[in-house]
């Protein structure tokens, strides 16, 4: 413990050594606890303060409470065993709120190396966009030139492997560079008012080869008149056929997607619903990350485009969202691993 004997010597003390708690009588000659308390509160705010006053006037203990920041005040004459249980609790105080301040600083910094951590990712999506690119498209017109030129029979099969190859290496780079420039907020959107039924058209006309290759069912259900959204028809497309062909990848030949629509008051509500395998809980938690977990183990990544179980980057969840977060919306996702899953995206409506 640090006594002081004037305000002068006090603020020598506050200056030289590190304080937990002060308790300061409100009259001193060369100037009140208050004004001290005020002063001490801009240049050493964590500190505690305590303040010992005669006066009773409620005028008084306000301007101690809101100028000084004082955290406790006794009138005089002062029971000592009072004024020792108030500087313990105030020290229990300093020591929680040392605690909280300790745990912001380190949440502070984790959060900065996750933003750190963000950048570098999305820098590094679009430098293998810019990699993949060039010889990528170099790649495609040789193809394309070999093939016009004639081969002869037994190199058919091996060219067709090419061309395969080549335009699976072109959805891959197309989905990084989708990746890239959503995480760079590169893309604008033109939107306009989109009905509903035009959202479904094209849906169903998108995945319909897909869907009766794999024996699914899919089925829309639209409940009375929805009124249109304002939306960019390719973007919002791009988003809920993310969504749709993730549904697609884990429902088992012969299961059922269902496609379900509402128009609630001044949202549209679309659910997108399957008997799939569903998503174990803890994969739940970054199902929209980049690259997430969610789709399953990486080492099961497959070429294949919409075979049951084939895995894609893992970007597709996360673009969707994007997407569907700046047409001003939300999605959210109920799975329970064995027993399908429910995306549902929220948008609202003009």
């Amino acid at each position: 413990m640090l006594a002081a004997t004037s305000v002068a010597a006090g603020l020598d003390i506050l200056t030289a050594e590190p304080v937990a708690l002060m308790v300061v009588d409100q009259r001193m000659p060369e100037m009140s606890g208050t004004e001290l308390f005020a002063h001490c509160a801009a240049q050493w705010p964590d500190i505690i303060r305590v303040l010992l006053t005669g006066y009773t006037d409620i005028d008084s203990l306000l301007e101690a409470i809101n100028a000084g920041h004082v955290y406790a005040y006794l009138t005089k004459p002062w029971d000592p065993q009072e004024l020792r249980v108030v500087v313990r609790r105030g020290l229990e105080r300093y020591d929680v709120e040392a605690d909280r301040r300790r745990l912001m600083g380190e949440l502070e910094r984790a959060l900065a190396r996750v933003r750190r951590e963000a950048e570098q990712k999305g820098r590094l999506l679009t430098l293998a966009t810019h990699e993949l690119g060039t010889p990528l498209h170099l790649l495609v017109n040789s193809l394309a030139f070999i093939g016009d030129a004639g081969l002869p029979p037994h190199a058919g099969a091996w060219f067709e492997t090419a061309q395969r190859s080549a335009a699976w290496l072109g959805r891959v780079a197309a989905q990084i560079a989708s990746g890239a420039r959503w995480h760079g907020g590169g893309i604008k959107l033109e939107c306009r008012p989109l009905p509903v039924s035009s959202l479904l058209d094209d849906l169903q006309a998108m995945f319909r080869v897909m869907v009766e290759t794999r024996r699914l069912t899919l089925q829309v259900d639209v409940a009375g008149e929805c009124p249109p959204v304002s939306a960019d028809r390719v973007w919002l497309g791009r988003a809920l056929s993310n969504v749709l062909s993730n549904a697609v990848r884990f429902t088992a030949d012969g299961g059922i997607i269902t496609i379900a629509v509402e128009g609630t008051p001044g949202a549209l509500r679309i659910t997108v619903s399957d008997t799939g395998i569903g998503i174990d809980a803890r994969s739940l938690e970054d199902v929209f990350e980049p690259f997430s977990a969610a789709g399953g183990d990486v080492q099961l990544h497959t070429s294949g485009r919409f075979e049951f179980g084939s895995r894609g980057l893992g970007l597709g969840l996360a673009i969707a969202k994007a997407i569907i977060e700046r047409h001003g919306g939300s999605i959210t996702v109920r799975s329970q691993q064995g027993a399908g899953s429910r995306f549902t995206v929220v948008l609202p409506q003009t």
